[in-house]
């Protein structure tokens, strides 16, 4: 009976242990991923960074830490007002936190997407010496993520950007990526309709699909 006590009572406090972790990490990234979606400048940036990548060393099973890492990184590359240097160091960064969740979490269309997201900073940042080699990387890039989730209004609305630059590049009009920024708009509202409260989800994207819709798709 004693035996039997014990075990029940170790039981029950391992539960309370892992529902306290658990609770921790989500009261943690909640409160990251709220101050990375109000962050501007870089140095801002950054703090979020080294936020979501202390989060990430103790929480080595979840993706999602290194994911968010990956995306303040990414921002920092675009904002940056240095050279190509420095544009390049927090690219290179932002790759280092998206294969670790890759790692973790493979063929997922999120991180996909932000692969190719991390692609097309690093063509913005010197396109005239890499648009041959990245353009092409990056909207096969974001094909893949489309085609593992044709619901991820993120790949849809970065393959929208990269359709609009081609058509630019070779004259032709931007019927072709209208088209997708009016799809991810709608999956981006289903999205938020969808959501639950609390969800550690990617959620960003909407904001630039709207100056998409306003600057070029009138």
């Amino acid at each position: 009976m004693k035996k039997h006590t014990l075990i029940i009572a170790l039981m029950l406090f391992v539960a309370t242990f892992a529902n306290a972790t658990n609770e921790a990490y989500e009261k943690a990234m909640q409160k990251e991923i709220k101050t990375l979606g109000q962050a501007g400048p870089v140095a801002d940036l950054q703090k979020s960074a080294n936020a979501f990548a202390r989060i990430a060393e103790m929480n080595t099973g979840e993706w999602l830490p290194d994911y968010y890492a990956a995306l303040a990184y990414a921002n920092m590359g675009f904002r940056a007002e240095g050279g190509l240097e420095e544009k390049d160091g927090y690219y290179a960064q932002a790759k280092k936190h998206i294969e670790k969740a890759n790692a973790i979490s493979p063929n997922n269309s999120e991180i996909v997407a932000l692969q190719g997201f991390i692609t097309m900073g690093e063509l913005a940042a010197d396109p005239n010496s890499r648009g041959q080699s990245l353009s092409g990387l990056a909207m096969q890039t974001f094909g893949k993520a489309i085609e593992l989730n044709r619901q991820n209004p993120r790949a849809i609305i970065m393959m929208a950007q990269m359709e609009y630059g081609m058509a630019q590049f070779f004259g032709q009009g931007p019927e072709k990526a209208c088209g997708l920024v009016d799809a991810s708009l709608e999956l981006f509202d289903k999205e938020a309709a969808e959501a639950k409260e609390g969800s550690l989800n990617p959620k960003w994207g909407k904001e630039l699909a709207n100056q998409m819709k306003e600057n070029t798709c009138k």
